[in-house]
C-alpha cells in the first residue's frame, strides 16, 4: 500500500521580535517530526518551509498544501501563535486538519494550540489536538490513527462503487442513498445488472478457467466430490467477469445481489469465490491488490468493509450476525457460503463443500473457521438521526469446525469474544451483517466518524 502523504504547517508569532528568535526552533522540530514519522513507513510527510506568520503566509501554504493532493495537514504550534493565521490555513486547505504540540515547556506552545483549536471549532471543522513531543511513541500512534483515517477518506473521494443487481431479499438494511454518498463520502454509485456478469463470464478464457480450477483444488484442503468440477469452474468465471467488469468501468468496490437471480433463477453457479477472493490478496493469478465485494449487494457493508480496509490495508470480512452463545460467551458469525480466504489459518483448512438448501443453482461453499487474533468488528447503520457506525473490539478464537454444527456446518464461522455487553449490542445492533479486520482500529473509525459525519458507538472495553 503506498505511504500516505501528510502534509506539516509550523505556525509562529506575528511580531517579528518573536517570530524571529524561534524560527530555527520551529525548523528543528519540523525536520525532527518528518524524521520520525517518515520512518514508519506509515506516512510520507511533505514539510512547508515556510513557518506561518502572516496571513499572506498562511493562505499561500494552504493552498500549496491543496495542490500538493496530501490527504490532511498537521498544524504546528511549537510556540505561541497567532489563531487567525491557522484558523484561515484550515478553511483554505478544506481538508482533514489536525492541531499539534510538542508542549515545550519554556514556551507558551500549548496556550498557542488551544487558542487556534478553540477558534478552529467555531468553524465547525473537526480539529483533534495532539499534544506532546512526536518523540513520544504514544504521541507517534495518535498521530498515525489520524492520518490513517485521513488517508482513508482521501482515498475514498472520486472513487466508484457498483451494485451488481438491486436489493437482495427485502434487506433494508442493504440500502443507502446513492446521492448521500456522494455528499458524504465522494463515491459514485454504478448500478449494473447482474446478466452482465453472466454474459462477462461466458467469454473468460477456458485456459484460464482450467488453470484456476486446478490451483484452486491443488491449494485447499478437501473439495467436495459431490459437486461437479463445471460448477466450481463457472464460479471461477463469476469472480473472473467482475474483474473485468470492475477494471473496464474504474470500478473500486462493489457489492453482488446473488439471491434469487444466481442462487436459483439460473443454473450457473453461485458467486461465493467473488467474496472469497476478490476480498483477499491473492487468488490463482498471483499477488493483487484485494476489492471490496459485499454479498447481497449490502451497501451499507460495502462502505463498512472498505473504510476498515483503508485504515488497516488488509482486506475485510463479511459476515452474516448469527448468535450469541451463553455457553462460550462469544458472538457467531456464520456467513451464508463465503468469506475472504485470508481469515483462513491456511489454504489447507479451508473446505470446498457443496451448497446447501438456500443455492439450488449449486457451486461450493468455502467453509473454514477464521484464526485467532484481536480483531475490530464494525459495521454502518441507520436510524431516524442518520448514518451510524457501531463498533466492537475483541478477539477471534479459533475453534475446530466441529463445532460448526451448532448453526450451519457448511458455512464459515468466526467467533467474537469480548466484553461487550451481548444485551447491550443486541438491543442497539442495526444490521444482519458485521465487518471485520485483525487489530485493534478503533481510534481510526473514530476519526473517520467525525471526519465523514456518522456518529461512532463503541461496544465493550474501549468504550
Amino acid at each position: 500500500m503506498p505511504k500516505c502523504r501528510i502534509g506539516v504547517v509550523a505556525f509562529s508569532d506575528e511580531r517579528e521580535a518573536i517570530h524571529g528568535p524561534d524560527l530555527q526552533n520551529n525548523l528543528n522540530y519540523l525536520a525532527k517530526m518528518k524524521r520520525v514519522l517518515d520512518a514508519t513507513g506509515v506516512v510520507e510527510m511533505v514539510v512547508e518551509p515556510t513557518v506561518v506568520h502572516t496571513m499572506y503566509e498562511a493562505v499561500r501554504s494552504a493552498k500549496a498544501m491543496r495542490a500538493s493532493d496530501v490527504a490532511g495537514v498537521l498544524m504546528v504550534h511549537a510556540m505561541w501563535t497567532f489563531a487567525r493565521e491557522a484558523a484561515i490555513f484550515a478553511r483554505v486547505f478544506g481538508g482533514h486538519v489536525a492541531g499539534h504540540t510538542n508542549q515545550d515547556p519554556t514556551r507558551p506552545a500549548l496556550v498557542g494550540l488551544l487558542c487556534a483549536a478553540g477558534t478552529i471549532d467555531k468553524l465547525g471543522l473537526y480539529h483533534p489536538r495532539i499534544i506532546g513531543d512526536v518523540e513520544r511513541p504514544g504521541v507517534q500512534q495518535e498521530i498515525l490513527s489520524w492520518a490513517r483515517a485521513a488517508g482513508t477518506a482521501h482515498k475514498l473521494l472520486g472513487e466508484t462503487y457498483c451494485n451488481f443487481g438491486g436489493r437482495s431479499m427485502g434487506m433494508g438494511t442493504a440500502v443507502r442513498d446513492s446521492n448521500d454518498w456522494l455528499r458524504r463520502y465522494g463515491v459514485d454509485v454504478e448500478q449494473v445488472d447482474q446478466v452482465m456478469v453472466l454474459e462477462e463470464a461466458k467469454r473468460v478464457p477456458a485456459s484460464l478457467v482450467e488453470d484456476a480450477y486446478q490451483w484452486l483444488v491443488g491449494q485447499v484442503g478437501f473439495v467436495d466430490p459431490s459437486v461437479p468440477a463445471e460448477k466450481i469452474k463457472n464460479q471461477v468465471r463469476l469472480h473472473e467477469a467482475a474483474k473485468k467488469i470492475c477494471r473496464e468501468k474504474h470500478i473500486d468496490f462493489y457489492g453482488i445481489k446473488c439471491q434469487p437471480e444466481l442462487s436459483e433463477c439460473t443454473d450457473f453457479a453461485v458467486p461465493c469465490l467473488n467474496q472469497a477472493f476478490s476480498n483477499a490478496t491473492f487468488d490463482w493469478s498471483g499477488p493483487k491488490e484485494p476489492v471490496v465485494c459485499a454479498c447481497e449487494a449490502d451497501m451499507g457493508a460495502a462502505m463498512t468493509m472498505r473504510l476498515l480496509q483503508g485504515v488497516s490495508d488488509q482486506p475485510a470480512l463479511f459476515m452474516d450476525f448469527r448468535d450469541y452463545s451463553a455457553e462460550h460467551k462469544d458472538f457467531i458469525f456464520c456467513n451464508c457460503g463465503s468469506q475472504s480466504v485470508n481469515y483462513a489459518r491456511d489454504m489447507r483448512d479451508i473446505h470446498l463443500v457443496h451448497t446447501d438448501k438456500y443455492y439450488p443453482s449449486g457451486g461450493v461453499h468455502v467453509q473454514y473457521v477464521a484464526k485467532d487474533g484481536e480483531v475490530t468488528l464494525a459495521r454502518l447503520a441507520e436510524d431516524r438521526d442518520g448514518e451510524w457506525l457501531a463498533v466492537i473490539p475483541g478477539r477471534f478464537r479459533y475453534y475446530d469446525r466441529a463445532r460448526c454444527a451448532e448453526t450451519t456446518t457448511l458455512w464459515p464461522h468466526a467467533y467474537l469474544e469480548t466484553d461487550a455487553d451481548p444485551a447491550e449490542v443486541l438491543a442497539a445492533y442495526g444490521s444482519n451483517h458485521g465487518h471485520a479486520v485483525y487489530g485493534n482500529w478503533v481510534p481510526e473509525l473514530t476519526h473517520l466518524g467525525r471526519m465523514l459525519g456518522f456518529r461512532v458507538r463503541v461496544f465493550g472495553a474501549a468504550s
